[in-house]
């Protein structure tokens, strides 16, 4: 579905234009209807010809009220640009036709009204001259329909170019990230809120919980309404009316948008790309600088906003440039966004742009690697986009990096690490951090037989999440419990380190199951763990066992148990022939390994043979 709007300079006929299309007087207000002006949006829908039912939003055309302009002009992807016969182009035309411009609008139809009023060379005259004004802009080559919303002249041919227009233009698309600008606000008695826009970038569903943007409060979406029409579901494209369960009316107003929850993070700097609009499109030459005060419209929002160049000190009319824009209200922007830009002071429309990341660092002038990654975000589909970025930055938010890239997906020159994005470069890099880490590990402590992870986590200095695929990722890396070792490291002692080894055995085993305490045996640290860990040594509490003498004490336990039943701990010291300052440990460890079960005082059978 699309959503039309209309466009031109007051008093040319858009409203009478609307409700001779469609029936429906767009004109809301009294006031409106009084004066014989717009001054808000209005709204309105139309069949086509073949069937299409598009929603239609007429926009004022009074200089004094661009502001409605622009809240309607950023739902539309359709425009239907009026300008009188009799009167010809005007300075509203102008501008308008310079916010579409830089909307990048190029889907339209011109509607030449008032064309009962001037002869035939005078309609003439008046649809060359709009040919000429277009020429320059993204309107350039729009059908040229003369027409009279009076009489009715021309009406039937104004649709069928609508109706064209429509069928080719772009199909719109749906992202999974559905977004509605509020463009206006009103209760029901009985039913509460509701909200109306153009419902863009994905579908919405009665039931489902919803966020107001920026401020992020929350409400349901108890029924949808489009055309008067109530349904379950609708998708992008459409003019939506949502009735919102738990919100006050105050709770939400024009410049909010309705977005579903966590999926829209707002912002207060984007870059950009921005042009000033070309004096053959806006009627005047302008210059852009960061100088004086503008204000930002996108979507239905406007916001103050402060203007850093990239590239340059000012932009005069045609150029373009990229920058940061700093806005003085979060607002839920995404990339390839469209906005435009006003002088405030001068009241006047000076172009506006493309987002390019709506959630950048900040930037510095001049900078050519910022400048060479927002030329590739500008030519990049979004999957593209990911990969530029997360090769700008290494890695990043897997949520953050879609947000910013409009990714749906995670292209294959992209890896995901637990919560976290990596480029492939940056994958690279870690993994070969941690093979130096484990190499010089086992080359400095080659009785070990791993480095502890927390070690190597710290060394890397990565978030657990992050440190645990890692490692499952790489390859010929060995995780041991606590431990990770290369694969292809082993302990290896030296015939030093063996004679040293055998006289300890010597000393431990001469002791029996008495041996003598741990701080007694005056061997080196790093031989015993090395021992240990390859099972050589059991340690049990503050003395060692030969792995011998572990097995031994373990068998004479167990074949004493199942001989006569459950022992004591002073029944073990007797068996083994020991104390019971080594007995209870004893015991304690073989209940930990499985060889007994402690019922009270007694030891019994373990599951562990």
């Amino acid at each position: 579905m699309h959503v039309l709007g209309t466009a031109g300079h007051v008093d040319h006929g858009k409203s009478t234009l609307v409700k001779r299309l469609t029936g429906i007087d767009p004109d809301r207000f009294d006031e409106e209807k009084r004066r014989g002006l717009t001054i808000d949006l209005g709204f309105a829908w139309l069949t086509l010809p073949s069937g299409r039912e598009i929603g239609l939003i007429d926009v004022p055309g009074h200089e004094r009220f661009i502001k409605n302009m622009l809240s309607g002009a950023g739902g539309v992807s359709i425009c239907v640009f009026v300008v009188a016969a009799n009167e010809g182009w005007m300075p509203q035309s102008a501008e308008h036709l310079a916010i579409l411009d830089v909307l990048g609008i190029s889907n339209g139809v011109v509607a030449l009204t008032k064309s009962d009023s001037v002869d035939a060379d005078m309609v003439e005259l008046a649809a060359a001259e709009v040919e000429e004004k277009l020429a320059a802009s993204s309107l350039a080559g729009a059908a040229i329909v003369p027409c009279s919303a009076v009489t009715g002249h021309g009406i039937a041919e104004l649709l069928g170019e609508i109706d064209r227009t429509v069928a080719t233009a772009e199909p719109v698309v749906d992202a999974g990230r559905p977004r509605l600008w509020i463009d206006r606000v009103f209760t029901i008695a009985g039913s509460g809120t509701v909200v109306t826009g153009t419902l863009m970038g994905g579908s919405l569903r009665a039931g489902e919980e919803v966020e107001i943007a920026p401020d992020g409060r929350r409400a349901r979406v108890r029924s949808i309404q489009s055309h008067k029409k109530e349904v379950s579901e609708i998708g992008p494209g459409n003019r939506v009316a949502l009735n919102l369960a738990g919100l006050e009316r105050q709770g939400a107003a024009r410049g909010d948008a309705i977005v579903r929850a966590r999926t829209w993070p707002t912002t207060r700097r984007v870059d950009v790309v921005v042009r000033v609009s070309a004096a053959a499109v806006s009627g005047r030459e302008h210059e852009l600088s960061e100088k004086g005060a503008h204000l930002l419209y996108a979507g239905s929002a406007e916001t103050p906003v402060r203007i850093k160049l990239l590239n340059g000190s000012r932009l005069r009319s045609g150029e373009e440039g990229y920058a940061q824009l700093y806005l003085r209200d979060p607002l839920p922007l995404g990339r390839g966004d469209r906005f435009v830009v006003r002088d405030a002071g001068r009241v006047v429309t000076l172009g506006g742009g493309v987002v390019l990341d709506p959630l950048p660092p900040p930037a510095r002038r001049l900078d050519p690697e910022r400048i060479g990654l927002l030329e590739r975000l500008r030519d990049a589909d979004p999957e593209g986009a990911l990969v530029a970025l997360l090769e700008a930055e290494d890695e990043m938010d897997a949520g953050e990096a879609l947000a910013r890239s409009g990714a749906e997906s995670v292209p294959l020159e992209v890896v995901a690490l637990g919560p976290r994005l990596l480029a492939r470069a940056r994958l690279d890099r870690l993994e070969s951090s941690a093979r130096a880490a484990l190499e010089r590990h086992h080359a400095e402590r080659p009785l070990e037989r791993a480095m502890a992870r927390e070690a190597l986590r710290a060394e890397l200095a990565l978030e657990p999440a992050v440190f645990d695929s890692l490692l499952v990722r790489m390859e010929g890396v060995v995780e041991e419990g606590a431990g990770v070792r290369l694969g292809t490291h082993s302990v290896g002692l030296s015939a030093e380190q063996e004679r040293a080894r055998d006289r300890l055995f010597e000393r431990i085993e001469a002791g029996g199951f008495q041996p003598p305490p741990a701080a007694e045996l005056g061997a080196d640290a790093a031989l015993l763990r090395a021992l240990t860990q390859s099972g050589a040594l059991v340690k049990i509490e503050s003395f060692y066992l030969t792995e011998g003498q572990a097995a031994e004490a373990r068998r004479r336990i167990r074949q004493r148990i199942e001989q006569g039943g459950p022992v004591t701990v002073a029944e073990i010291r007797d068996l083994l022939g020991t104390t019971r300052k080594y007995a209870v440990p004893l015991c304690e460890w073989l209940d930990a390994t499985g060889a007994t079960r402690r019922r009270g005082d007694l030891r019994a059978l373990g599951p562990t043979p």
